[in-house]
């Protein structure tokens, strides 16, 4: 039987798909893929350091951080139940970060100073970038509050120098340099890579010539100091 011209039009509207949702961003209805998820998680978590980064901790809520993130504030909260829970996330990612970039600067068949210099250039860069700093600031100004953001913090800096430990340890065990602890080294090493705590302070040059001065003086003071010659 034919079908009248109406009900065609009706029938090709419901069978057709749009192409609305796939230009709004809006997630078609049912349970998010665990990629969506993961994005939907990235996303927040950038929008709250934009947030953070600008307003600082106490001025930041909630609503204001779902608003900038694009999500309702239920979703927010169904991440994170609390704007502290939330920044403490916000400040375990940004040290975590310099972690991925670290693990590939370690190879014990290349020079000590071209390593060291390949390492404390990585801490360096990780360790003034004004959003880092930024949240480094907060952290310290809320750790009293909020115990647990000091210990996670503290936690997660050993995870960020696991590589560096390992490769010290290795160049130890080898006979390249002397030391007597390999997390103790690592610890100096990230410490005064990242400006030995001034930077908290003032703001770091930019110019490129500071940045290699810092970075050269640093490589000589330790291979100098470690470094066990034939």
């Amino acid at each position: 039987m034919a079908v009248k011209a109406k009900d065609r039009s009706k029938a090709g509207t419901a069978s057709a798909p749009t192409d609305s949702s796939r230009h709004t961003g809006r997630r078609a209805p049912g349970r998010p893929t665990v990629e969506q998820a993961s994005e939907l998680r990235e996303n927040i978590l950038d929008a709250a350091l934009d947030v953070f980064f600008r307003h600082g901790f106490e001025a930041s809520s909630m609503e204001g951080i779902a608003r900038a993130a694009s999500v309702a504030k239920i979703t927010l909260y169904r991440h994170f139940e609390t704007k502290e829970q939330l920044f403490v996330e916000v400040a375990r990612r940004a040290q975590l970060r310099v972690r991925s970039s670290l693990a590939f600067m370690v190879d014990t068949r290349a020079p000590l100073e071209q390593v060291l210099r390949k390492i404390i250039e990585t801490l360096y860069d990780g360790f003034t970038q004004p959003q880092y700093l930024a949240v480094m600031r907060m952290v310290i100004a809320e750790a009293t509050r909020f115990p647990k953001l000091g210990r996670a913090m503290l936690n997660d800096s050993k995870i960020v120098a696991e590589p560096l430990v390992q490769y010290l340890q290795q160049l130890k065990d080898s006979g390249q340099i002397a030391i007597e602890s390999a997390y103790d080294a690592a610890t100096q090493i990230s410490g005064m890579a990242s400006g030995a705590g001034r930077y908290l302070l003032v703001t770091p040059s930019r110019h490129p010539m500071s940045r290699q001065h810092w970075i050269e003086t640093l490589v000589s003071l330790f291979t100098r100091a470690w470094r066990v010659e034939a």
